[in-house]
């Protein structure tokens, strides 16, 4: 028998079971993550704008390592990097000579937010920077460096390291304009020191360079994706080339 409820009783619908419906529950209803999509800034060709420690002067030589294979310039991403230095501590401040540990500069090593070196008008050193392994952005690293004056004969900038058999891959340093626009190439020019195969360090000279802020990008070359890995490595701003 089919049961039919009168107008009037509408209002008792749910008692009688009359004119029975489904409810939403809320419980069965899972918010889907949302994908966290990173959206990567690479390095144009050669010629191209770039959108991504010893008090002495290093004595050049022209040797290049064997090791090594280099491909075109590798791209880049802005994703942060999360090295914080192996020594950093909270009390790690800008030595007297303007040496600090690289884990306590600000910034996060990116194009867009490198790593402040802040304005330089002698010798600044960033300890301990992490080591440059496989694929990106742990290829590269960047620095901003400001002049405040006009450099000395011998000014340079660059990596100074130490190769072992677990880390045979030198650090290449490259001078850029926060425009993008690559003033010195990690290959086109720079210059060695030490002996191969125990170079320990590569520089740029900046001596022609005018005051103003710049941008050190350090990277590894012999391939974005090889295996082979720099060693840790400390950055170099002389302004005086003393």
């Amino acid at each position: 028998m089919i049961r039919k409820c009168a107008p009037a009783l509408a209002a008792l619908l749910l008692a009688s079971g009359c004119g029975g419906g489904s409810s939403h529950d809320p419980s069965s209803a899972e918010e889907s993550p949302s994908a966290d999509v990173s959206v990567s800034a690479s390095d144009p060709a050669s010629g191209t704008p770039d959108v991504g420690g010893s008090s002495s002067d290093p004595a050049p030589t022209t040797q290049e390592p064997v090791e090594e294979t280099p491909t075109e310039e590798s791209a880049t991403s802005d994703a942060p990097d999360s090295w914080s230095g192996s020594d950093a501590t909270d009390d790690d401040q800008p030595a007297e000579d303007g040496s600090q540990d690289c884990g306590s500069l600000a910034g996060s090593g990116t194009f867009t937010d490198p790593l402040q070196l802040g304005v330089v008008d002698g010798l600044v050193t960033a300890r301990d920077c992490a080591p440059l392994t496989s694929g990106s952005p742990f290829n590269v690293r960047y620095f901003s460096f400001t002049l405040s004056g006009t450099p000395g004969t011998n000014a340079h900038a660059g990596a100074s390291f130490t190769l072992t058999q677990d880390a045979l891959g030198p650090v290449y340093p490259a001078i850029v304009q926060p425009n993008g626009w690559v003033l010195k190439h990690s290959l086109g020019s720079g210059y060695w020191t030490g002996t191969e195969p125990d170079f320990t360090g590569r520089y740029q000279e900046i001596s022609d360079l005018a005051p103003g802020t710049y941008i050190l990008r350090t990277e590894k070359l012999d391939s974005p994706l090889h295996s082979l890995s720099t060693p840790s490595y400390d950055v170099v701003v002389d302004a005086d080339g003393s």
